[in-house]
């Protein structure tokens, strides 16, 4: 905490007593903006400073707001869903994968700054407006030399669109299946020296059930508002500042059923999300080759879960959570020369839980963890047409062992048209809070889960009161759970043989050694068990992304874009393959008859497509003010659950079968009053009406949908 208590001082009165002292240029309003320019987006998430897209070494996307409008995006899962390379998976909530990882390997920023709040290690994108955004950025590959933990897959960066010199106001509306609407206020103002933006955002659904002969909805009612504040103020021509604020509350509303001695007792839940953030920041230039920046970060996510009884209101369950995060760092940016780029930075992070899961220790304390960090970055050009980027960052945290994560990555480029692409670097996933403080116990299916910290003190209560049959391990015995870590290789490269005509290809390999897994310590007297988190797997997984753009007709007139992209992605966990090598794993047929499984029967890693490809065509007509755009979405079939005991997918019944979905909109600028700008636009999801209502309930069917905006 004295660390923390430090270094925020010197975030706080360094940039205050240079801004006093200093008198050179900051950014102005045109070059902090970051505009997009169409043939080369200007973005900061690969190398922490701005570069041009097309110069970035690492595999990176951009998708631009007027991509996300076309498109009829609202939430972040509308867009990532639609990217190449990427899949969303139903677990708590829409989860992104990344190169095969798990939700929790990706991490999710807001401006730079990560967004708080996960369930099971997965940040549901629904909670999400894209509304206000000017681009989006993803990163592929593990990024922890600039990010740290959770970043080991990659990032994706909401970058907000800064005020605009002038005076806008826009007003938008989106209805649709499902009672879903979508509303929105926006507002900016601003002048060279400053401005700011406000908008506000509802986003309610009536929910959907996809299985009419169960009691309750396969989707919760709800409603979610967001307001979202950012700012500029140049102090002098040296000395920019800005904040960022966002506060969102949802409420939902479901109902389900549980069966007690044969008789159906139904339910209500109810369900309050609370999360807001707050971040101001100082960009200050000492000199014109070196640059100051200093941000404070803060960030808080509750939650609340209420069952009652529908017979008679009784309250029979509750849970609450609440996480608290607040950081400050500073970064400088050095150019020494044509050649050589440098940018040093270091921070200070504090996080606490709450909740009935994360209850104090023995000593009445509250899980906490505090973290101290310092990343390097040099961009050298020994060449024209060689870029060379290297970057580390040291961790030193309170709950785990110090981390050191150095990255590599060299661009080449031998022609205007030509880039190839090579990185290696190490990532960390750092173990979770649920894996070293939770406390948790499932009353109505009778099991517990103990985090490491908690894992000793929990089975002695158990085994004080009875509760434990037999101990397969000794709790005190155990090593403490380390971090997780990767070494990642990325290589591919992109080339335009024709103005019309685009390829790119990233192929990739990552190795992945002390997953951090649960596996049974004890049995319960009551037959269930007692569950903790170990060191355990080591999983790999690797292959090869793919898209090409082709412009079909570009004019002032009209102009047609298609753009298809393809993933070949192989996820295994390497004890499997090795015990499937030996012959010593089985599997078991719907009639109970057992046979010996081979390295082909292994449909690798749950929740994992082989294949996956992607579709998008836009079409744009000037003088009808009209555009239209379709997209697709293929994935093959893939591992979702384990039906004969061998902890693998390997039948038919234990897969979901491959799925293609197609979504359309239409676009078109309509007459308004004055000097106002309107379009309204219509669309459908899901145009083929794909369901599979048991194992991907985020599919609700077909949606169709209408949106007005107007523009002033």
């Amino acid at each position: 905490m004295r660390l923390f208590r430090l270094f925020l001082a010197l975030v706080v009165v360094i940039p205050a007593a240079t801004a006093r002292a200093q008198h050179v240029p900051a950014d102005s309003a045109k070059t902090d903006s970051s505009r997009v320019v169409e043939m080369s987006p200007i973005v900061v998430t690969a190398t922490r400073s701005e570069k041009a897209l097309e110069d970035v070494a690492l595999p990176t996307t951009v998708v631009l707001a007027e991509t996300m409008r076309m498109q009829g995006a609202v939430r972040l899962s509308d867009v990532l869903v639609a990217v190449p390379g990427l899949a969303l998976f139903d677990d708590h909530g829409a989860g992104l994968q990344v190169q095969g990882f798990a939700p929790e390997y990706t991490l999710i920023l807001l401006d730079g700054e990560p967004v708080i709040g996960r369930t099971a290690g997965t940040l549901d994108l629904n909670r999400l407006t894209v509304q206000g955004l000017d681009r989006i950025e993803i990163v592929r590959g593990p990024s922890s030399s600039l990010y740290g933990s959770e970043a080991l897959a990659g990032v994706v960066n909401l970058v907000t669109a800064p005020a605009a010199e002038g005076f806008r106001g826009a007003l938008g509306g989106r209805f649709g299946s499902f009672g879903t609407t979508d509303l929105t206020v926006e507002a900016e103002a601003g002048r060279e020296q400053g401005g700011a933006r406000l908008f506000f955002n509802r986003y309610a659904s009536e929910g959907y059930d996809l299985t009419p002969a169960s009691f309750g909805a396969t989707s919760p009612a709800f409603t979610d508002w967001t307001a979202d504040w950012r700012s500029r103020l140049a102090l002098s021509d040296r000395v920019l500042l800005r904040l960022g604020a966002r506060a969102t509350v949802e409420d939902q509303e479901s109902a389900f059923a549980l069966r007690a001695d044969g008789v159906e007792v139904r339910y209500d839940d109810e369900g309050r999300r609370i999360d807001w953030s707050l971040h101001p920041e100082a960009r200050i230039r000492l000199s014109d080759r070196l640059r100051l920046t200093t941000t404070l970060y803060g960030a808080r996510y509750q939650t609340e879960t209420r069952y009652r009884r529908q017979r008679d209101g009784v309250l029979t369950y509750e849970d609450d959570f609440d996480q608290r995060y607040l950081k400050a760092e500073a970064q400088f940016d050095a150019i020494w020369s044509r050649r050589h780029f440098t940018s040093l930075g270091g921070g200070a992070a504090r996080e606490r839980l709450g909740g009935a899961r994360y209850g104090p220790d023995a000593d009445g304390e509250r899980p906490a963890a505090n973290q101290g960090y310092a990343f390097a970055q040099h961009e050298w050009l020994p060449l024209r047409l060689l870029e060379v980027s290297a970057s580390a960052r040291f961790d030193a945290h309170s709950d785990y062992a110090a981390r050191l994560t150095p990255k590599i990555a060299l661009l080449v480029r031998p022609a205007d048209n030509l880039r190839f692409r090579a990185s290696v670097g190490s990532g960390f996933k750092a173990p979770a809070f649920r894996q070293f403080y939770l406390a948790f116990a499932n009353a109505a299916a009778g099991y517990s889960v103990f985090g490491a910290t908690r894992l000793q003190e929990g089975v002695a209560r158990l085994q004080a009161e009875g509760a434990i049959d037999q101990l397969f391990i000794n709790p005190a015995a155990l090593e403490e759970i380390r971090a997780e870590n990767s070494v990642a290789f990325n290589i591919g490269g992109s080339v335009e043989p024709f103005s019309r005509l685009a390829f790119s290809v990233n192929a990739f390999h990552n190795n992945v050694r002390d997953l951090i897994e649960t596996q049974p310590i004890a049995r319960k007297t009551n037959g269930q068990f007692v569950f903790g988190y170990f060191n355990l797997a080591r999983i790999y997984t690797r292959g090869v992304e793919a898209d090409a753009t082709i412009r079909a007709a570009a004019g002032r007139q009209h102009r047609l874009d298609i753009a298809l992209g393809y993933q070949l992605l192989q996820a295994r966990d390497r004890e499997v393959v090795e015990a499937l090598e030996t012959g010593t794993v089985f599997g078991r047929d719907p009639s109970g008859r057992e046979y010996r499984l081979g390295l082909g029967d292994y449909g690798g890693m749950f929740g994992r497509s082989p294949h996956t490809a992607t579709f998008r065509a836009a079409y744009a007509h000037a003088p009808l003010g009209l555009t239209a755009s379709v997209r697709g979405r293929w994935r093959s079939r893939y591992g979702y659950r384990d039906l004969d005991g061998n902890a693998l997918a390997n039948r038919d019944d234990e897969f979901v079968m491959a799925y293609a979905v197609f979504d359309a909109t239409v676009t078109k600028s309509v007459p308004a009053p004055g000097s106002a700008d309107a379009e309204v636009q219509l669309g459908v999801d899901n145009a083929l009406d794909v369901t599979r209502p048991a194992l991907v309930p985020s599919l609700p069917g077909r949606r169709l949908y209408v949106s007005l905006r107007l523009t002033l």
